[in-house]
C-alpha cells in the first residue's frame, strides 16, 4: 500500500494535519536495571541515566505525534537539549511528559520534561523533529 507521500516522493502532509499546537502527553516509567548509568556504562552510579532519560524523551514525544500523522510519515529527532536536574533510583516510578510547543512548517518543537512523584524535576528539555515521508527517507539514506 502506497501513501500520498509516495506518491509526491518528498511532499509534506497538508498544513491541517492532525497535530496540534499546545498537545501533551504523560507517561508513566518504571526505572529498570537496564536504565542505569551502571548499567549503561555511562557512570558508576546506580542511577537513571541521562542517556536513558533522553530515549524515554523522545519515546514520549513519538507517542504523542505517530497517531497524528497521515499514513506513510514518520519523524526523525533532529536536536535534543536536556538538563539533568536530580536521580532515579531502579524501581521508581516517573513521569516523563511531551509538550507540542510550536511547528514550523515539517519542523515539530517540543518541551520535554522528567518528574518524579514528589514533583521534583528530574530532568527538563527542548526536542525538536522533523517530518519526513518514511519509505522515502529509508530509501534515501540506504535502508
Amino acid at each position: 500500500m502506497t501513501s500520498d507521500c509516495d506518491k509526491k516522493h518528498k511532499g509534506a502532509p497538508a498544513s491541517n494535519y492532525y497535530l496540534s499546537v499546545g498537545s501533551q502527553t504523560d507517561r508513566s516509567i518504571i526505572i529498570q536495571k537496564v536504565d542505569l548509568a551502571s548499567s549503561l556504562q555511562t557512570g558508576k552510579v546506580p542511577f537513571l541515566s541521562t542517556a536513558a532519560m533522553i530515549i524515554y524523551m523522545e519515546q514520549c514525544c513519538v507517542s504523542l505525534i505517530d497517531p497524528n500523522l497521515p499514513f506513510g510519515y514518520d519523524t526523525v529527532s533532529t536536536e535534543m537539549n536536556v538538563r539533568h536536574l536530580h536521580t532515579a533510583k531502579l524501581g521508581e516510578e516517573v513521569i516523563c511528559r511531551a509538550h507540542l510547543k510550536f511547528m514550523e512548517g515539517k519542523k515539530l518543537f517540543f518541551d520535554v520534561a522528567m518528574v518524579n512523584k514528589k514533583g521534583e524535576s528530574i530532568g527538563i528539555g527542548a526536542h525538536e523533529r522533523y517530518i519526513v515521508c518514511h519509505n522515502t527517507f529509508v530509501e534515501e539514506h540506504g535502508g
